[in-house]
């Protein structure tokens, strides 16, 4: 099983304030970039995992109007980085599946000021360390987060790297999750609206994922309109401080 003796007790107590949720998610990934061993030490339990053939662990949740209202489990993290578990996971590419990469190199690309960047990087650590103590207390409030983030997105922005990484870097932390949350909603979403600008009546119809550009200013480009063709459609956006003109181009 799992021997740490190696290991200091305080890289121990990094992980286990961050997932219970005594530890911010900053400061949690500056002590990780600060302090090698955070890393050594997540890689050493999927290493333990592989070499030792130990079954991973996986959470039972229970999700309302899903798998018949009956309980269920939900793949591990911890499964994306060995490759015996890779090869069922759908959304890894081929070159991650044959050959997995390590958890410290994976989690640096990563951003904790982003939802869906914060909830990644607490997932992977969270199933890690479940893999040494599954009756350690986890906390719910970076899917929480990105659950809000997702809902209070439009359809014409929902699923659109740029959009959603927008409104969790430079919206969500205006209108903290201490707010009621039907207000809190409705500010976002105001201020979404006010972000993304048209000079047109309607709003991209997307072909495929929203890929609405970010301009000079860090700022959405204001949406101009859109044409069809015969085997794609281009997306026109002006840059609001250049006013520079950008096209999108996605076929069908």
């Amino acid at each position: 099983m799992f021997m740490f003796h190696n290991f200091n007790e305080s890289t121990l107590e990094y992980i286990k304030a961050f997932v219970k949720g005594d530890l911010s998610i900053a400061d949690f990934m500056a002590y990780f970039h600060e302090i090698s061993e955070i890393s050594d030490y997540l890689e050493y339990v999927i290493d333990t995992i592989t070499t030792q053939q130990i079954p991973i662990k996986r959470r039972t949740i229970y999700m309302k109007n899903v798998a018949q209202n009956k309980p269920f489990e939900v793949r591990s993290n911890a499964e994306k980085f060995i490759k015996e578990y890779a090869q069922s996971f759908r959304d890894l590419s081929p070159k991650w599946k044959e050959n997995p990469p390590r958890v410290g190199n994976f989690l640096r690309t990563q951003t904790h000021q982003t939802a869906h960047g914060a909830v990644t990087i607490y997932g992977i650590v969270a199933d890690i360390y479940y893999q040494i103590d599954p009756t350690f207390p986890r906390t719910e409030k970076y899917s929480e987060e990105y659950e809000f983030s997702l809902d209070v997105l439009p359809g014409y922005l929902a699923g659109g790297i740029s959009a959603e990484n927008y409104v969790s870097q430079y919206i969500l932390p205006k209108y903290p999750s201490t707010m009621k949350k039907g207000e809190r909603k409705r500010l976002v979403k105001e201020e979404i609206k006010l972000a993304f600008q048209r000079e047109c009546k309607g709003f991209p119809r997307w072909i495929q994922m929203p890929e609405w550009p970010i301009g000079s200013d860090n700022k959405p480009m204001i949406y101009l309109g859109q044409k069809a063709f015969d085997h794609h459609s281009e997306y026109y956006f002006r840059d609001s401080t250049t006013n520079e003109k950008y096209t999108v181009t996605q076929s069908w």
